[in-house]
């Protein structure tokens, strides 16, 4: 008990500074309405069935996403008040998991340096797309599907994440890994790919290491491993797969492989464009401050690239719209797409933006591995990009890939916000070793200054995310 004290005591403003966001997301939460799609149809079920009786409907006849239905039926069934208070709970658990990773990775540090962290972890939650995080974690359908399975793999990975930087996991972690490593299994694909593929890695590097294998957190992922199978055998999938064809892509099952690819690469490149410009904007700014202070001509010279990139993404906020627009045709997800985009149907500007924002993924990858000089550190940060792509990638397989809006890609800018505040903190340590320590706020001040300009921007949607 007295250890427990004193470590609050200790983290005192950072408790405060969670008390607050807490407090701050349940007022946001509590004004949140109802919609008339989802929500009226879930909340129509939450009412008439019980809850076995509603998770053998959905398992049989739409899908396996058992545990995100049962928090869904949950959060519909005991009313309004209680999704606020749970999601408002789980909107402060994102940015606490995501300053836990980064103590693991980067070092505890002191208690003025683990505020700063704290900072730098909100400070970056602003940068995520608005329409993503509205969508996946303010909406009441999309949170329960998206930011609760989110937030439970998190937390499923800590024990992994103890296990490559720290050398050894903590036991008492399992007591909250494994059941929400179960969650997230059975709740979102996406997030459980991402922790299942870590979680082979960390025992993987384990293994080399020590030479012998880890087998309470095998079991933790073999218990993940077997609740995706199940999400995946449900006999629903078929029926629903074959539903949403008819209803938002009935060109799907005709469409050839490369043009499917084509329009894939142009849909992942879009969304990044629309709603991820921002992040990636950081991304490249402090990529290209770290690449500028190695301090060899070809490392400045790739610093000033990602300025420039940094600078492009920025002014599409505002000015450049057209680098937004890659030609997928798709204005409103509520409408059939009965005619998808062909590389003949792109005019100029249309391919110039493709070119811009498929650069500058690359240029991305290029310059995180330039980054580090250990193997294991270039690894994890190529890695994180790469996952991010991969989450949105996955929709190759899915007929609802225009249709399922902005929340498909919230995995996508969690593990982009991952990259931005390690590489914010990093440059900051830089700043440190330099005579003058007065930039030492300077990364704090591009996120915040970032961050501004992303609410600003975002305004008209905000907004709508209040009226009935």
């Amino acid at each position: 008990m007295q250890s427990v004290r004193e470590a609050l005591l200790k983290r005192r403003w950072e408790v405060l500074l969670f008390s607050v966001f807490f407090a701050g997301v349940l007022v946001i939460c509590h004004f949140v309405p109802y919609s008339d799609g989802d929500d009226a149809f879930f909340l129509k079920m939450a009412n008439s069935m019980s809850l076995p009786e509603y998770l053998r409907m959905r398992y049989i006849t739409w899908e396996g996403r058992m545990t995100s239905e049962a928090m869904t039926y949950a959060a519909f069934r005991l009313g309004h008040t209680f999704w606020s208070l749970v999601n408002a709970l789980m909107l402060t658990l994102l940015p606490w998991g995501l300053l836990c990773l980064m103590r693991k990775i980067i070092g505890p540090g002191t208690t003025k340096e683990a505020l700063g962290m704290a900072l730098y972890c909100f400070f970056g939650m602003a940068l995520l797309g608005i329409t993503v995080l509205g969508y996946g974690g303010i909406w009441v359908t999309g949170s329960t599907f998206y930011l609760w399975s989110i937030v439970a793999g998190i937390w499923a990975a800590m024990p992994f994440a103890d296990l490559v930087w720290a050398g050894a996991y903590r036991k008492r972690s399992l007591i909250y890994a494994i059941p929400c490593g179960f969650i997230a299994a059975m709740g979102l694909e996406q997030i459980t790919a991402v922790v299942i593929v870590f979680g082979i890695l960390a025992l993987t590097v384990h293994f080399y290491r020590n030479r012998k294998l880890c087998l309470p957190l095998a079991l933790e992922l073999l218990i993940m491993v077997l609740a995706l199978i199940c999400l995946f055998l449900s006999p629903g999938t078929e029926a629903r797969t074959q539903s949403e064809i008819a209803t938002w892509l009935p060109e799907f099952s005709t469409i050839s492989i490369g043009n499917h690819i084509f329009i894939t690469l142009q849909w992942m490149l879009e969304s990044l464009a629309r709603d991820g410009k921002v992040l990636l904007a950081a991304l490249w700014i402090f990529m290209g401050l770290l690449l500028w202070r190695k301090g060899r001509p070809w490392q400045k010279a790739a610093g000033a690239v990602s300025g420039v990139l940094a600078a492009a993404a920025i002014l599409s906020v505002f000015w450049l719209k057209w680098l937004t627009d890659l030609g997928s045709g798709v204005e409103d997800i509520t409408q059939c797409v009965t005619r998808v985009a062909v590389p003949a149907s792109l005019n100029g500007m249309q391919w110039t933006a493709m070119a811009f924002w498929g650069f500058g993924v690359l240029w991305t990858l290029w310059g995180l591995w330039q980054l580090e000089e250990d193997l294991l550190h270039r690894c994890f940060l190529v890695l994180l990009l790469l996952a991010g792509l991969a989450s949105d990638g996955i929709m190759f397989f899915s007929p609802t890939m225009y249709a399922s809006g902005a929340r498909v890609h919230f995995m996508e800018h969690i593990l982009l916000w991952i990259l931005v505040c390690l590489l914010a903190w990093r440059t900051r340590e830089g700043c440190l070793e330099k005579e003058s320590r007065k930039c030492r706020f300077l990364p704090g001040l591009i996120l915040l200054g970032l961050g501004v300009i992303n609410i600003i921007s975002g305004i008209p949607t905000i907004l709508g995310y209040f009226i009935i």
